[in-house]
């Protein structure tokens, strides 16, 4: 007896081995069979001849929770401003941390909730969200706190980090805003999994993002890295020493830290909307980093300048300009976002692990990179439950 049988699919296990004509039973949160099962009892069956049964997408890199928009910033980038630009004018992260500020609680989860079921309409199961819009105490622990709130709306499961290291706030000097991450930590904790720092030029650097690093990991933090998003300035190198979980960016790493983070044991994730978001053509160099046996995962980066919650474009991206075939941009969008947020029990499909699956409208899984611009899906299964977002 079976809770769930999704019935007739291609199934896909998103480790990139061709579907195969199959039935998925579930009972509770898992899965526990795939097979023929015609005849078997279940509360529900899906028909899901003629589609594709996917993985559920996981997101592992998000700033979902934000108030106010920026989409002048768009016609500025147009006119040949670039990002530290207009970070230096107060426009950038500061104007949404302004914004952010201004917004209450109620206000921040009504906004962040809209995106949250964008993500999951489109597919995503599991998401990763982070603060950095407070850049003060009880701002970043209002963002953490309504991140926590959308992982019990049902819908994508929430992974939280905090990212109080996400810029300099104007109203502090450098100096005394480390002292003040540092007193976060604690209470941080107690919201959020991970903690993340933009180790970068014109944000924190290599320095100051080991200390906050170091100090996260001492309170019992996970550790993840915006890292060499606009050069090979030492992030990457950073994230590699302390083994963080994942660096991320990496758009301009070089080769050498490129094998420094495989040799750490560290995943890569990529963000190709962002170098479109930023109208640049330097994506990270997917190909080499394959070559080199990096592991690869996808993400969004969902944020006020790079305002995308799809993962199915996430991953036309990667395959149409950073040259990932599609089964690897499938594998870098499930099972490697799973392991990079270190959930091992999701991002395939097989007997024992979570049923967090995706029923695609499409002939074949490559369909899901070949036909862009749409979304594929058609019915969302996050632990079990079919989800209506």
């Amino acid at each position: 007896m079976f809770d769930l049988i999704i019935a007739n699919g291609t199934v896909i296990d998103g480790t990139g081995t061709p579907g195969i004509k199959s039935d998925v039973g579930i009972v509770g949160e898992r899965i526990e069979a795939i097979d023929a099962l015609v005849g078997a009892e279940a509360d529900r069956v899906i028909d899901a001849k003629g589609l594709v049964v996917s993985p559920g997408f996981v997101d592992p890199h998000t700033h979902l929770v934000w108030a106010g928009s920026r989409e002048h910033e768009l016609e500025w980038k147009l006119q040949g401003r670039s990002y530290q630009d207009i970070l230096a004018d107060g426009g950038g992260i500061l104007r949404t941390v302004r914004e952010t500020r201004a917004a209450d609680e109620e206000e921040l989860r009504e906004q962040s909730l809209k995106r949250l079921r964008n993500a999951t309409r489109t597919g995503t199961t599991t998401i990763e969200v982070k603060s950095g819009y407070g850049l003060q105490r009880e701002e970043e622990l209002k963002q953490l706190r309504v991140a926590r709130w959308l992982g019990e709306q049902g819908l994508a499961e929430v992974v939280s980090t905090f990212m109080g290291a996400h810029a300099l706030p104007d109203d502090v000097n450098r100096a005394e805003y480390l002292e003040q991450l540092e007193q976060m930590l604690p209470e941080a904790a107690g919201l959020a999994e991970y903690c993340d720092v933009f180790c970068e030029e014109g944000a924190f650097t290599i320095k100051e993002s080991r200390r906050l690093l170091e100090a996260a990991r001492e309170v019992g933090m996970g550790l993840r890295i915006h890292a060499d998003e606009f050069g090979d300035t030492g992030g990457g190198m950073l994230g590699a020493e302390l083994k963080v979980t994942s660096a991320d960016h990496l758009a301009g790493s070089t080769m050498e830290t490129i094998e420094a983070l495989r040799d750490a044991g560290v995943t890569g994730i990529l963000l190709p909307g962002t170098p479109l978001a930023l109208l640049s053509s330097e994506f990270a160099p997917a190909r080499k980093m394959v070559a080199a046996g990096l592991p690869l995962a996808l993400a969004t980066d969902c944020n006020p300048n790079c305002y995308t919650e799809s993962m199915q474009m996430v991953m036309q991206l990667a395959v149409f300009r950073m040259g990932l075939m599609p089964a690897e941009a499938l594998t870098a969008a499930t099972l490697n976002g799973a392991l990079a947020l270190g959930r091992s029990n999701r991002g395939a499909i097989a007997p024992g692990w979570r049923a967090d699956l995706l029923v695609c409208d499409v002939p074949d899984y490559r369909h899901l990179t070949y036909h862009f611009g749409i979304n594929h899906v058609e019915t969302v299964v996050i632990g079990g439950q079919v989800v209506n977002a």
